[in-house]
């Protein structure tokens, strides 16, 4: 108890003894002003906590979407080339020869990473739908005093990067049933037949991410769930200037150059 207090609960003793009831009163209410500007005064301290760490939080989360807004726009880069090479297996594997020639590298020489042993025969982008900045927030309550139509639709776009994460991983499976067909090997029909479902397989699931990423570009543009700073331009145009250079190397005939049309209106608007 400290010194304050302590000297009021005896003046209130004392006005309690000399029966000076308004004096009783008064210092009652004195009590409970002071207690009821402390309540207000702490509410005052933990909304102004509160919003910083919303937008703090909404700050990660833009981060988040910027990234995913890329890798969306990367993803439907490689369809042509992605469908077109889905479509010549598809044509080498009905072939009735017991033969199989093995095939290359649908993107160039040189893929190989120090980790992976075998040749590949189909090449996906292999990107982090990420999405651990909305469910740390959310689970923290941070994002329980944002705008709720705001929280609605971040809440859909994110159950949406979740379908795409998932029908990633989906894919990476579904295209490595199929890397032994990189070498050359003795095929029966049922061999080729089997494969063949494969391929369609790895085809639909294909199909299911990009029209995924598709609902996720239109997400984003549509509700303007991404923004880019000024801070941000010079980092991303440097960015997108190493990445299309390096996936020129990778990609090779397939490589497309990947441009974001929101951040290319912000460029447009800061030059």
């Amino acid at each position: 108890m400290d010194l304050g207090t302590s000297m009021l609960l005896r003046r209130i003793t004392k006005h309690i003894k000399d029966q000076n009831w308004f004096a009783v009163v008064l210092d009652f209410i004195i009590v409970v002003l002071g207690i009821w500007f402390a309540l207000i005064a702490g509410q005052w301290v933990d909304s102004r906590q509160d919003r910083a760490a919303l937008r703090d939080a909404e700050r990660d989360i833009n981060g988040e979407i910027q990234s995913t807004y890329y890798f969306a726009y990367e993803r439907l880069s490689v369809v042509p080339c992605r469908a077109n090479r889905y479509r010549d297996l598809g044509v080498m594997l009905l072939k009735g020869s017991d033969e199989w020639p093995g095939t290359s590298s649908p993107y160039g020489a040189g893929l190989q990473t120090k980790y992976r042993v075998f040749p590949l025969v189909l090449r996906s982008p292999l990107r982090p739908w990420d999405y651990s900045v909305w469910d740390t927030e959310l689970s923290k309550g941070t994002l329980s005093i944002m705008n709720a139509e705001k929280r609605q639709l971040l809440s859909d776009y994110y159950l949406t990067v979740k379908d795409a994460a998932r029908l990633q991983a989906d894919l990476q499976l579904a295209e490595a049933r199929l890397q032994a067909l990189a070498a050359p090997l003795q095929l029966t029909g049922a061999d080729r037949l089997r494969y063949y479902d494969r391929l369609m397989e790895a085809d639909a699931i294909s199909a299911a991410l990009e029209l995924t990423v598709e609902q996720l570009i239109e997400m984003i543009e549509t509700n303007h769930l991404v923004t880019f700073s000024d801070d941000d331009l010079p980092l991303w145009r440097e960015f997108l200037e190493e990445r299309n250079l390096r996936r020129g190397e990778i990609y090779g005939d397939c490589s497309s150059v990947v441009s974001l049309p929101l951040l290319e209106r912000s460029l447009g608007s800061d030059e």
